[in-house]
């Protein structure tokens, strides 16, 4: 019997969230493939008792219990989630809840469970693991180790079950670090970064995206791509912007919180606010632009960096995570402080004076082909399942 891959994460799209938790999709599939095993999603969902739900918990109330996501089986588990009260038992709940269908589809065949996200899901996912014999491996991706893991009591859990985990990966070698330093154990965590696809991200016909997006064709265009909140900072890129002065335009694909802050910082006719976009307009997006823009608190491995990159984009951003290991040519990439508008400015402006051959940004993005990491993964999966 053919052996599988169960990804056991709550990153994954769906028909309630189209884009979300797509880079995880795009890894494993690749993965799967190479590895010749069946593949299979176990998606934890937060179940909020209906008169504390928002308007997004009512979303995924409406998430059915299985759906096939581009030939995938997904299975959605509903588990009890009480907002801001069950944090430190969240993971408890997820396992409870998903143990049952872990168990039914892991029944006699061949099965790794491939976790994404330390907290719950990781976490959560080494329980049923242990529980059913399972080989399990786990990938940190960005928020769960620079935000959740400095919370005492989630850090305390992860500590207590990472070592039973098979591997143990992080995105980018910033990232392992952090890991490792909340493990307090640096040997066991290894670094597995995003790669990008190079023929579906790639230059193209400027003035046929833009005019397709809606965009100014006589102006320069600063891209931020990103869920408009605090922490991506793109209040910073429309505020460092206004500072400049001229007529380059800020176009953000997201939606979020901050937006209406970001339109009162910015000349309504230097600011293109463009919501959320599918995958293939989003590609336009980059197309279309100048420049990348993002002066992010906190990343991982920011898939938009390197995407940017083999559309022939530059890119500013700020020297967080695993950014300054993918700007690694000066010429194409600049690395701000966060939260520092004026060296935004600054690198801004350098970038729209004299913008740099895009083919140098397409260069740097080639060394980030998924090549390296589909192989490595794949054989590890392999072993796991023999």
């Amino acid at each position: 019997m053919t052996g599988q891959i169960l990804t056991f994460t709550n990153l994954f799209p769906s028909a309630v969230r189209p884009h979300h938790g797509r880079f995880v999709q795009d890894r494993m599939q690749r993965v799967a493939v190479a590895a010749g095993l069946d593949w299979q999603v176990v998606c934890p969902v937060p179940r909020v008792p209906w008169l504390l739900r928002r308007r997004a918990d009512r979303a995924l109330a409406a998430m059915p219990p299985r759906e096939l996501v581009d030939g995938v089986p997904v299975h959605n588990v509903h588990y009890l989630h009480l907002p801001g009260m069950s944090r430190a038992r969240q993971a408890a709940r997820v396992a409870r809840a998903c143990m049952p269908v872990v168990r039914e589809l892991s029944r006699g065949r061949p099965t790794v469970l491939d976790a994404h996200y330390l907290y719950p899901d990781g976490v959560a996912a080494l329980h049923i693991a242990r529980a059913l014999q399972l080989p399990c491996v786990v990938t940190a991706r960005g928020s769960d180790v620079n935000v959740l893991a400095e919370i005492p009591v989630i850090r305390e859990q992860v500590r207590s079950t990472m070592h039973d985990a098979a591997r143990l990966f992080a995105v980018s070698s910033a990232l392992s670090g952090r890991f490792a330093d909340v493990l307090g154990n640096g040997s066991r965590v290894e670094t597995v970064r995003n790669g990008v696809d190079l023929e579906l991200y790639r230059p193209g016909d400027r003035a046929a995206a833009r005019r397709a997006l809606g965009l100014p064709g006589d102006r320069q265009v600063v891209l931020g791509v990103g869920r408009l909140v605090e922490g991506k900072g793109f209040h910073h890129a429309a505020a460092a912007l206004a500072g400049l002065g001229g007529d380059a335009v800020l176009a953000l694909v997201g939606d979020g919180p901050e937006r209406e802050r970001i339109a009162g910082l910015l000349a309504p006719q230097r600011l293109c606010l463009l919501g959320a976009r599918p995958r293939d307009q989003v590609i336009l997006a980059y197309q279309a632009s100048d420049l990348l823009v993002l002066p992010t608190y906190r990343e991982g491995w920011p898939n938009v960096v390197t995407e940017a990159l083999a559309c022939g984009l530059s890119v500013v951003a700020s020297a967080v995570g695993g950014i300054p290991e993918i700007l690694a040519d000066d010429r194409v990439g600049a690395l701000v402080p966060p939260g520092d508008t004026e060296a935004l400015q600054v690198a801004l402006q350098r970038f729209l004076a004299a913008p740099p051959d895009p083919r140098l940004a397409r260069a740097l993005a080639e060394r980030y082909s998924w090549d390296d990491t589909v192989q490595r993964l794949s054989a590890l999966f392999r072993d796991l399942v023999t």
